[in-house]
């Protein structure tokens, strides 16, 4: 087995507890608009780019569901909250990229969010770009996790190869995205417990992000 040189990160509910005010925004929006969103079918989308989400949504709700008003509203109402209350970070994830730097371990972001969404919670955590070797956002790849787009991207843009990365997620989506790409992931859960058609896609589940240093000495 190659030994580890690249550590991806998720970024919603596996760097940031960012979920939970997200979902919570989104469902509110859209009863502000007479459109009542059923929890699961809102877990079901986590993961998803805004095309992939906007198409998901359409096909639900029709084509007069005003998914771009919704959206940047719940955008919105998330924003205003995590600058007001700030950002939860997840434990473990300053300790986690620490480790990894002093390791020369190379460290990306792959997540479904926008791009400016990604340097704000980072702004909000205290994290500084430099500490990244490469940050991609959703809107940078045409089709969004459970599709591997994203992750290849990251393998190519560092010359790696799969079998030396790791990914880290928390989502269904994120995790079938990782296997796509054949890159071993390990789950960090966040709000879904995921059933057996999942978990045998795992390398590893740990219940935070503390656990990972240990799993990452064993693929050195």
């Amino acid at each position: 087995m190659m030994s580890l040189k690249l550590v991806i990160f998720d970024m919603d509910g596996l760097m940031y507890d960012t979920e939970p005010i997200g979902m919570k925004c989104m469902l509110e929006a859209a009863l502000q608009h007479g459109y009542e969103i059923d929890k699961e079918f809102a877990l079901n989308s986590i993961g998803m780019n805004v095309n992939d989400h906007r198409k998901l949504v359409l096909e639900k709700f029709g084509p007069d569901y005003p998914y771009d008003k919704i959206s940047l509203q719940s955008r919105k109402m998330r924003m205003d909250y995590l600058l007001e209350n700030g950002i939860t970070v997840k434990p473990g994830l300053k300790e986690l990229i620490s480790y990894l730097k002093q390791k020369n371990i190379l460290i990306a972001i792959a997540s479904s969010s926008k791009r400016e969404t990604i340097d704000t919670y980072n702004k909000l955590a205290n994290l500084d770009d430099s500490l990244f070797d490469y940050i991609i956002s959703g809107d940078k790849v045409e089709h969004s996790k459970p599709s591997p787009d994203i992750y290849l991207k990251v393998l190519e843009h560092l010359h790696i190869n799969n079998e030396e990365a790791l990914v880290l997620e928390d989502s269904r989506n994120g995790i079938l995205a990782a296997s796509n790409a054949k890159i071993k992931v390990i789950c960090v859960p966040d709000l879904v417990k995921h059933g057996d058609d999942i978990n045998k896609l795992l390398y590893k589940t740990v219940p935070s992000l503390n656990e990972v240093i240990d799993e990452v000495e064993k693929l050195l």
